[in-house]
């Protein structure tokens, strides 16, 4: 059920989640509500499911915790368009926080870069919004930050991103090729780590993980990380998360 990413750091089974042992924390990124609505503006129409998955992922992972959880960090990226706020993201964002407020869950969000307008449903509740959050277990500091900005990450021990939406490709032996979400756990030229996050919201198809620095979105990534000995850990629905090999073993092969 948990796989231990590093410290005090657990995957949650296959529901891209990530839990803060000694904390009851649990950290989602990259949910995208109202993505739907805008690719209808696009002329692009989709099942509207991904507020449903998400609710249900968050009752999964309640049950599996045997509701330990009391609060839920939302790492960036709750709403999806960047324009404006569209009515299914005011609908589902109230939704999600009435619904945790009924579960007695405290609410953290981080702001994303996806997040322009958010504050105009936040301001109907009591929710914190913060650019990046901080918390410690005895000696051990924790930040959480989207990712999308160049943030000083000297002086923690852990950095805990989403904006990325990790995943690799697997090609079977009929040359099959499959994405696979995944968490990434990336070692720092600083001598700190960051937890990656994929993301939480099902549309989100997974961005292709390289040895090549100048492909990540995140400045953290690139202005910190050693990617050759980054280590992912794929999510396989209903399967613990699975640790791989590093990115210099698994992608040069």
């Amino acid at each position: 059920m948990l796989t231990k990413i590093s410290g005090p750091l657990y995957a949650v089974a296959d529901t891209r989640s990530i839990f803060i042992d000694g904390l009851n924390t649990l950290v989602i990124a990259d949910i995208h509500l109202g993505f739907e609505e805008d690719l209808a503006r696009q002329g692009i129409f989709l099942p509207r499911r991904q507020f449903y998955h998400v609710i249900k992922a968050i009752n999964k992972i309640l049950d599996l915790l045997e509701d330990s959880i009391e609060t839920i960090i939302v790492d960036g990226d709750l709403k999806h368009c960047f324009d404006r706020l569209l009515r299914q993201e005011k609908k589902e964002v109230s939704q999600f926080i009435e619904y945790l407020l009924d579960k007695k869950i405290d609410l953290v969000i981080i702001r994303g870069n996806h997040d322009n307008y958010l504050p105009i449903v936040l301001k109907n509740y009591n929710v914190k919004f913060y650019e990046d959050y901080r918390v410690s277990i005895g000696d051990q500091k924790i930040l959480v930050t989207h990712g999308h900005k160049d943030v000083d990450i000297e002086n923690i021990d852990y950095v805990i991103i989403g904006h990325e939406h990790p995943s690799i490709a697997i090609t079977d032996k009929l040359g099959i090729l499959t994405k696979v979400h995944v968490y990434l756990k990336i070692p720092t030229v600083i001598n700190n780590q960051i937890i990656v996050l994929p993301a939480f919201g099902i549309y989100q198809a997974g961005n292709r993980i390289t040895l090549d620095k100048n492909n990540y979105l995140s400045p953290i990534v690139r202005k910190y990380g050693v990617i050759e000995e980054a280590i992912p850990y794929a999510i396989i629905e209903n399967e613990p998360a699975i640790e791989l090999p590093k990115l210099v073993e698994l992608l040069s092969t």
